[in-house]
């Protein structure tokens, strides 16, 4: 059931069914729901090809966005995921967030992540309203902020022929492949617990990272870079991930380190240029010297001599 506010889109039909069950809607809106038809595409063997196939069908209607895909493609049975769609959770009153968080709740015993409040409250504010945030974005940047933790780790597994072939998965250079194929290895992590990790345990990133992730975000969207622009949320993930993994504590760092950290994302090729590093602008490929595996390594180095 739904209240007609929250279907403006079909107002004012809306008043002839909200709030009721299919039993008590009217006869013809009953008939209505009967005969409509459904396209059922239903994929055999495909291989690593189903993903592919899959966005390519999606084009038709009202497309779901890569991470919208990679999330329910990948999310079954995995922890890490429900976590990384969590992450982006802003908004914890909507009904959507309520079924995710509660689904998390009743599948890995994990209940809502946000602890410090004006952290949450700086990070919705950031996402609201924004076209940018429809499509699970901002669970995607808390995924690039991981990604960024272990750029190195990850193009390993992407360079793999036979670790790719296992994760059911392709690479043809594209960063969303690499997407995938992170969220492909946290999933396959997940269900082989006996196997040593490639990439950031469950454990690590729920205890250790997602904290840390909170922590940056309420400095840098709040005291500190207030007004950084929402389209700069891919550099922002990426600073926070090579903070972490040189266990840089935001509470570690003095002003001027903040003022010069906030400036970069701003501003990332002229910073980059007092270091003389190259800060590549990629164009969606993951790897070469202008992808965005050699522009995470810069974010790196650049965040390493801003905090020495």
């Amino acid at each position: 059931m739904v209240d007609s506010e929250d279907a403006p889109y079909l107002s004012p039909n809306s008043i002839h069914y909200a709030g009721k069950t299919f039993d008590e809607l009217p006869q013809a809106y009953q008939q209505a729901f009967k005969k409509y038809r459904l396209t059922v595409i239903k994929l055999r063997n495909m291989g690593d090809m189903r993903l592919e196939l899959f966005r390519r069908i999606n084009q038709g209607g009202t497309p779901l966005s890569g991470q919208d895909i990679r999330l329910a493609y990948y999310g079954s049975e995995s922890p890490s995921l429900a976590l990384i769609r969590l992450a982006g959770v802003y908004y914890p009153d909507k009904l959507a967030s309520k079924r995710f968080i509660e689904r998390a709740q009743n599948d890995f015993g994990m209940g809502y992540l946000w602890e410090n409040e004006p952290a949450r409250q700086c990070w919705a504010e950031w996402w609201a309203d924004k076209e940018i945030a429809k499509g699970q974005t901002a669970s995607e940047a808390f995924l690039w902020s991981l990604i960024a933790v272990q750029v190195e780790k990850l193009d390993a597994i992407l360079q793999n022929r036979l670790a790719l072939q296992a994760l059911n998965c392709r690479f043809n250079r594209a960063v969303n492949e690499a997407l995938d194929a992170c969220c492909a290895q946290l999933r396959y992590q997940d269900r082989n617990s006996g196997t040593p990790p490639a990439l950031m345990p469950f454990t690590e990133i729920r205890d250790a990272f997602f904290p840390m992730f909170e922590e940056y975000i309420g400095y840098f969207l709040g005291q500190k870079g207030p007004n950084l622009p929402v389209m700069k949320h891919r550099l922002l993930s990426a600073v926070i991930g090579a903070a972490y993994a040189i266990s840089l504590k935001p509470s570690k760092l003095a002003e001027q380190k903040w003022t010069n950290l906030v400036e970069f994302i701003r501003h990332p090729q002229d910073l980059a240029s007092q270091f003389n590093i190259e800060y590549p602008q990629s164009k969606g490929r993951w790897d070469g010297t202008k992808g965005y595996k050699a522009q995470l390594s810069a974010v790196k180095q650049i965040v390493r001599k801003i905090v020495s």
